[in-house]
């Protein structure tokens, strides 16, 4: 009994000793990286560069790949690649892949400082992901999800992150098209092989330059050069953002389309955010439709344009009284600039053009409790710097307790209007009354009441004489 025990253990440690020598000759030989070079090549429609190959036999017959490359030019390098297989891999013409795992892997130039690993199983086309961590310097991804052809690159997957930059996201997907190596400044050609993820993915925290957003929900649907942020909802500035987000990553600058609505934005928080601090309060509706083409916080800023339909309620102008400026014009010699206490207002509304940091609106209506205004105006998001133009319409209520020289500049409504300007910016702004073209239009308001008293008189005469 003894004597076959041992011989048992003899048999075993030679068959051992040649799953390792086969491992070694077969699995671990240049013939085994190039089969694995050609297999991983067809499947991905990429080319896929092996840097060194080794086998080992303990706990599970695995094959480790090390500096695979994939792409011409380089798309993504994974430092290592661990392959599980089977027996079967030692005296057949293909590698039987059961299972991979990926360590250190990096999107090419692109993205540098991301990384990502994987654990994943393998059945003819498909693979079943059971774990997939992608980090950058900020941004750590986790999730799981199945290629159900790997071949196709086609998939889905679900991922959360305690915090997402968005400026790694974008590298990471511009990493999909990367710019052209010879530096003349060209986009590289779209990828033809075919790929298409789709993921669904929550955070609490995102953070796109110097901005902190919450709560983070959406589908991403990527393709080649580009990919489409769906469903997109996030909590920015005490409101929320609603609506979706296409990037188109082929050139060496992202282009972001934004299209969505806002609500119950805190416009205080948003000015101040933007550089102009002090300016407006209220909270903010809006529609907005917008292009950038930007890799970073400040080239969004400068490179914006689209539309934006907007209007902020209940809030106040604190340096700017109009009322007061009205008054006191006409009190004072023409030109006067009055520094007010401030414009509570109900509503003010307007269509925006943004274009080279600017927004820039012709049919600005501001509704307030003691006046109406309307009229046009800028506004420079950068420095705050304000350029507008009003006709400024007092209340009813107003317009009685003006003396009788503020009455003769009413319209035919019965209530005061006068044009103003507001210049300087939104923390000091300086409000004019135009003095001028206020007596033009009164001059012309009492013309049109005489001819009225003359015409009323004229046929009254010739009534009573009839």
């Amino acid at each position: 009994m003894r004597k076959g025990i041992v011989v048992a253990a003899a048999v075993l440690v030679i068959a051992a000793l040649g799953v390792y020598v086969a491992a070694g000759r077969v699995l671990a030989s240049n013939a085994a990286r190039v089969r694995i070079e050609q297999e991983l090549s067809a499947r991905l429609g990429e080319p896929v560069r092996i840097g060194s190959i080794s086998a080992a036999v303990f706990p599970e017959i695995a094959v480790d790949l090390r500096e695979v490359t994939i792409g011409e030019p380089e798309a993504l390098r994974l430092g290592r690649v661990k392959i599980l297989t089977g027996l079967r891999a030692l005296f057949a013409d293909t590698v039987d892949i059961r299972e991979v795992a990926v360590f250190d892997g990096r999107p090419g130039g692109a993205a540098p400082g991301v990384t990502f690993h994987m654990n994943a199983s393998v059945l003819g086309d498909r693979l079943d992901i059971q774990s997939l961590t992608v980090s950058g310097p900020t941004t750590r991804i986790e999730g799981k999800g199945v290629l159900t052809s790997i071949a196709n690159l086609e998939g889905a997957f679900e991922t959360t992150s305690d915090l997402i930059d968005l400026n790694e996201l974008l590298a990471i997907g511009a990493a999909l098209a990367p710019p052209d190596r010879a530096g003349t400044g060209r986009p590289s050609a779209p990828r033809s092989a075919p790929m298409h993820f789709v993921v669904k993915t929550r955070a609490p925290r995102v953070r796109f330059a110097s901005y902190e957003l919450r709560d983070l929900s959406t589908t991403i649907d990527a393709a080649p050069s580009k990919f489409v942020l769906d469903e997109l909802s996030v909590g920015v500035f005490g409101g929320t953002f609603a609506g979706r987000l296409d990037a188109d990553t082929h050139g060496v600058t992202p282009i972001l389309r934004l299209s969505g609505a806002v609500t119950n934005i805190d416009v205080a928080d948003l000015l101040k955010q933007s550089g102009s601090a002090g300016g407006i309060t209220g909270r903010l509706e809006a529609n907005v439709s917008l292009v950038a083409a930007a890799a970073d916080g400040p080239s969004l800023l400068r490179s914006a344009r689209g539309t934006i339909e907007a209007a902020v309620s209940n809030g106040s102008i604190p340096h700017l009284d109009l009322v007061r400026t009205v008054v006191l014009a006409f009190g004072k010699s023409s030109g006067s600039a009055v520094e007010g206490s401030g414009t509570s207002f109900e509503r003010l509304a307007g269509t925006f053009v943004l274009a080279a940091g600017t927004l820039r609106s012709e049919d600005l209506r501001l509704r307030a409790r003691d006046f109406d205004a309307s009229g046009r105006g800028s506004l420079a998001l950068d420095t705050g710097a304000v350029d507008a133009g009003a006709d400024v319409l007092l209340s009813r209520e107003l317009t009685a307790q003006a003396g009788t020289d503020l009455r003769r500049y009413a319209q035919e409504d019965g209530r005061v209007v006068v044009p103003a300007t507001v210049s300087g910016t939104l923390g000091k702004p300086i409000a004019l009354i135009d003095v001028a073209a206020a007596t033009r239009r009164a001059l012309g308001n009492e013309l049109k009441r005489r001819a009225t008293d003359f015409l009323g008189g004229l046929f009254k005469k010739k009534g009573g004489g009839g």
